[in-house]
Parts: structure tokens; sequence; C-alpha cells
């Protein structure tokens, strides 16, 4: 009896286990989905490009677990509010960085230089 009370009790905790793992695992698959909305949400906000002079600027965008930005969104201040923009990429970071120390991300720690940004053919274009 005490044998089969034993297993009982390994197995019930193998089964809570293997429910946790599978709720993490969706938990971080719906976290990385919040993410990526936010990341086509700011790509479509800054999509129109269209410059003239010095119109173009990169903006930091992301956590990397080590620190920094993971990438720069390249933007025209004539064609996109940068407030709202700034807004929308703290947003991002904000949760990128929430992620990172959720799921104890780790990175290759390279540090990411801003691009050069000009108007070539009418458009913002990283050099």
């Amino acid at each position: 009896m005490k044998n089969l009370l034993s297993i009982f009790i390994i197995l019930t905790f193998i089964l809570i286990s293997a429910c946790s793992k599978d709720e993490e695992i969706n938990a971080e698959s719906s976290d990385d989905a919040k993410l990526a909305l936010l990341a086509a949400d700011i790509e479509s906000f800054a999509q129109n490009k269209a410059c003239a002079g010095n119109d173009c600027k990169a903006m930091a965008m992301g956590s990397k677990p080590c620190g920094g930005p993971t990438r720069y969104i390249i933007y025209s201040l004539s064609k996109v509010d940068e407030k709202v923009l700034a807004e929308k990429v703290k947003n991002y970071t904000d949760l990128q960085k929430e992620i990172n120390l959720k799921y104890n991300r780790v990175s290759d720690c390279a540090f990411l230089m801003p691009p050069s940004v000009d108007c070539v053919n009418g458009f913002c274009t990283a050099k």
C-alpha cells in the first residue's frame, strides 16, 4: 500500500511539473507574440520614410539582456510624430527588458552602434 501511495505521489508531482512547464512555454510564447505585435506596430507607424534634407533619424529600440538596444528604427522627422514613436519604442523596450528578466534570457552582449542615416533618392536609409 505504501508503494502505491509513493508511486501515486511521484506521478502526481511529475504531472504537475509537466503542466507548469507547458504553461511556462505558453506564457513565453504569448509574451514573444506581444513583443512581435509591438514591433510590427512600430514598423508600420514609421514606414513612411520619405524625406528632404536632414529629415532622417535613427532611434534605439529594444533591450539586450546585457544592456543596450537590440536594433535601431530609421524614420523621417517630417513624416513621423517623434513623440508618439518614442512612446511606442519605450513600451517595446520596457516589455523586452521585462521578458529578458522573466525568462533569464542571454545575448551576445555586443554593443550595437547607431547607423548613419541619410536621405537618399527621397527616402531615409542607413549608409
